[in-house]
């Protein structure tokens, strides 16, 4: 019955993701499984170039320069020179801009000089000279043209994907298709555009776009054109301008090819360079790493020369920016905070290190090939009876399957082998789990009877080693602890019975997770009350020390808790803690209609008895004389604050509670004082006594409740004094 289940849930998996690959049935979360393993494989690819060894540099439109030279967009004399400059002093190699420079620049000024010129200074000699000498320094154009004509620099533009008014007239193209082929081919055709200026194309080596219309269905952007198509013309990147004219190639070469009458993008021949292209002309983005891998240059830094020459030679370099408003960002596989720039600078890259990966050509048979291997591997994997050889064959199976997927990513080839290997992990692992479900019933018994009481932590080692743990009653040194929430009475009739079901469900929920997370038993809830244990059924030699780390925790989160009730108007909480430890009687008990796993014995009920007297000494935590021996060595300060004998027990107990104070030394002189003021009560100098307990109290050292506690019997015993053999043990008759 187990083998049929398995069958038939690998013929399901199998079957939805052959639907899938045929496009017969498109299930979207498999498409994201694809794109996800892309992006760790890529993620977790080595990148061991370093910023300096790259090819491509970004100069910077930061805030720096932004300051020195006004807001963008600049005059395009301040661009004229920045060329000058990158081209004349450092030296660069190829210049790319992220921009199109669509419109004229302002000419007011020429305007002006000319409107001038028209009257009768046009007969000033020295007007004259000042206007001749003027006049081709305020056309920012001409300057800007010029300045991009003598050096290899290449310009941007925009494709829309939208029809709009096209703005100015585009470069030559790179070729023109068939008429009778245009709409036959995969190639993306923009439908408008927005080129540069004609006297700015023109003077430049080249154009290129810079819009990416490849944009994945969940926003991230990991293929990227190197070429589109207008009106059966096509035009090349910015990205493959700028590589192009990087390595001095003459054109670039678009290899089509024929596939049923479409003309189908296989490869760019770039001088030696062959670029595999998809079939909509695009390229995997190369990504180096995360945001920000490339050097970045202030434009302000390489006006005044504060860069090295060297940093900048014979680099390609794309005017950029980081500055908060002008920042082009992208979400890529390395998150949503990554420049646009950086994708054009990782392609550049890419190319001139040959480093643009592709998937191989008949790329759907390889992916049903990988398809039906897996599922063979898993059928197999059902033949084999152990689930320890079952589990190694499945792993192994998983490793080979990446290792031959990142050998493929090392050889330049990205191979969707997502959807095989999760159908290989998903049905080999039901596979597995339904054979372990036969051979854990025990342990699962285990964790049946347990779950509810039990941290999950101690439930998973007691499954492991069930015949070391036993249900019958025994006898056990363990740890328990009692709380209860203070006046819980007249908090319940404040509020209706959802919120008080809602407020005790979220108070029960946080305290339980505390002590599960300490290794602490759930024995039960008493109404508000929580009664726990430690120790059992799973030995624990620090007991007493996970009861107290957990009750401390507890109050903590108490103060976070009450903040939170504060804010939906219900009342805050107060809770008192008692611990005690000693020998209990631990096991499965109860009748034969129920039974639960529970301690018991004259211990645990002084744990409830020093849980009631945390009202009477105003204590969040009291620890009895038994807690406090284990626990003394621990970082906690405590202090014996009480001697007294409980209903019940014929034997005095010393109380111990946790000293609360902000500085290690405070709390050492408070404990000492405190002890000092005990013994001067139990020796019966009550003047010295009630002196030192007004200090105290005025040091704050005491809370109000602890002060008039001790100042009301200070005063008793003076009116009636003790019995001479009396021992400063006081006697409640707490329930």
């Amino acid at each position: 019955m187990r083998y049929l289940s398995a069958i038939l849930m690998i013929l399901i998996v199998a079957g939805g993701c052959l639907l899938h690959q045929l496009s017969v049935l498109k299930i979207p979360i498999l498409d994201d499984l694809q794109r996800t393993f892309y992006d760790f494989q890529i993620q977790l690819s080595p990148f061991s170039t370093s910023a300096e060894t790259l090819d491509v540099v970004i100069v910077n439109i930061d805030e720096k320069s932004l300051a020195a030279y006004g807001q963008w967009p600049w005059r395009r004399d301040i661009l004229a020179q920045l060329v000058e400059h990158l081209f004349n002093h450092y030296q660069i190699k190829t210049l790319g801009f992220d921009m199109v420079f669509a419109e004229p620049s302002d000419t007011t000024a020429v305007e002006v000089l000319d409107l001038l010129a028209a009257t009768e200074l046009h007969q000033n000699a020295l007007f004259q000279k000042a206007y001749q000498s003027l006049k081709p320094q305020l056309d920012f154009d001409a300057l800007f043209a010029q300045s991009i004509q003598s050096h290899s620099v290449a310009l941007g533009m925009v494709f829309n994907s939208d029809v709009e008014p096209n703005v100015n007239q585009l470069p030559l193209p790179l070729l023109t298709l068939p008429q009778d082929r245009q709409q036959a081919s995969d190639l993306i055709q923009a439908q408008s555009y927005i080129a540069n200026l004609a006297a700015m194309h023109q003077n430049a080596s080249g154009a290129g776009f810079f819009d990416n219309p490849l944009l994945d269905d969940d926003g991230v952007f990991r293929r990227v054109p190197l070429v589109q198509s207008f009106r059966g013309h096509v035009y090349p990147s910015l990205a493959l301008e700028m590589a192009r004219l990087a390595i001095g190639a003459q054109k670039v070469d678009l290899v089509l090819k024929n596939i049923g009458g479409a003309l189908i993008p296989e490869q760019i021949l770039l001088a030696q360079k062959q670029l595999k292209l998809d079939s909509e002309g695009a390229v995997y983005v190369p990504y180096l790493g995360a945001a920000f891998h490339f050097n970045y240059y202030s434009v302000f830094d390489v006006f005044e020369n504060q860069i090295l020459v060297e940093a900048l030679r014979d680099k390609v370099v794309l005017l950029g920016t980081d500055s908060a408003g002008l920042l082009d960002l992208r979400t890529t596989p390395f998150g949503s905070l990554f420049p646009g720039v950086e994708v054009h600078a990782n392609i550049v890259q890419g190319i001139l290190s040959d480093n643009l990966k592709y998937q191989p050509q008949n790329i759907m048979s390889y992916q049903l090939g990988a398809l039906v291997v897996s599922v063979i591997a898993v059928i197999l994997l059902i033949l084999v009876k152990d689930p320890r050889w079952q589990l190694t064959v499945w792993i192994g199976g998983i490793i080979t399957a990446l290792a031959l997927t990142q050998y493929g990513w090392e050889m330049g080839w990205i191979l969707p082998n997502a959807l095989a290997i999760a159908q290989f992990v998903f049905t080999g692992a039901f596979v597995i789990a339904t054979t372990l479900l036969f051979e854990f019933r025990k342990k699962h018994s285990i964790v049946r009877r347990f779950g509810q009481y039990v941290p999950p932590a101690l439930v998973s080692d007691m499954a492991k080693s069930p015949d070391r743990f036993q249900l019958v009653g025994q006898q056990k040194t363990l740890t328990v602890m009692f709380s209860d929430i203070r006046d819980f009475t007249r908090i319940s009739e404040g509020l209706n019975a959802v919120e008080l079901s809602e407020l005790i469900n979220r108070y029960l929920t946080t305290m339980t997770q505390i002590i599960h997370q300490h290794n602490g038993t759930i024995d039960k809830y008493i109404g508000d009350a929580i009664m726990a244990f430690w120790g059992a059924p799973v030995d624990n030699a620090n007991h007493a020390i996970d009861a107290l780390n957990a009750s401390v925790e507890m109050q903590l989160a108490l103060v976070k808790l009450n903040k939170e009730f504060v804010q939906k108007g219900w009342p805050q909480l107060a809770v008192g803690i008692g611990i005690n430890s000693g020998e209990m009687h631990v096991g499965n008990m109860g009748s034969e209609f129920r039974m639960a796993y529970t301690v018991m014995g004259d211990e645990v009920n002084l744990a409830s008895r020093l849980e009631g007297l945390t009202k009477v000494y105003d204590s969040p935590i009291l620890l009895s004389e038994n807690t406090y021996q284990q626990v003394q060595s621990s970082v906690y300060m405590l202090r014996e604050i009480d001697r007294v004998r409980v209903k019940g027990k014929q034997k005095a107990i010393s109380l111990y509670q946790l000293a609360f104070y902000p500085h290690e030394e405070a709390v050492q002189g408070a404990l000492t004082k405190f002890a000092r003021f005990l013994d001067l009560y139990r020796t019966q100098q009550w003047l010295e006594a009630k002196k030192l307990l007004d200090e105290m109290y005025r040091q704050t050292i005491l809370s109000d409740e602890l002060y008039q506690l001790y100042r009301l019997r200070i005063q008793f015993y003076q009116i009636t004094p003790p019995a001479e053999d009396w021992d400063g043990v006081y006697t409640y008759q707490v329930k």
